[in-house]
């Protein structure tokens, strides 16, 4: 919820802070204690995403009413 109010706040301004990524490391298997046991997965543009379907979803009944 605090990332779609920084959202809100920004109403006109650098849009480029949205684009960040997270890189998340993920366990291959339990009990990992090195590096090459885990996985890296990549969230870039999630916010984005989050933001553009929470808004195509309002729109969408505010066109088909």
């Amino acid at each position: 919820m605090e990332a779609f109010d920084q959202f809100y706040n920004l109403a006109g301004g650098d849009m480029s802070v949205i684009n960040n990524a997270a890189i998340m490391l993920l366990p291959k298997k339990d009990g990992a204690t090195e590096i090459i046991d885990y996985r890296p997965i990549s969230l870039i543009h999630s916010i984005g995403k989050l933001i553009s379907k929470v808004l195509s979803i309002r729109l969408a009944s505010v066109i088909w009413s």
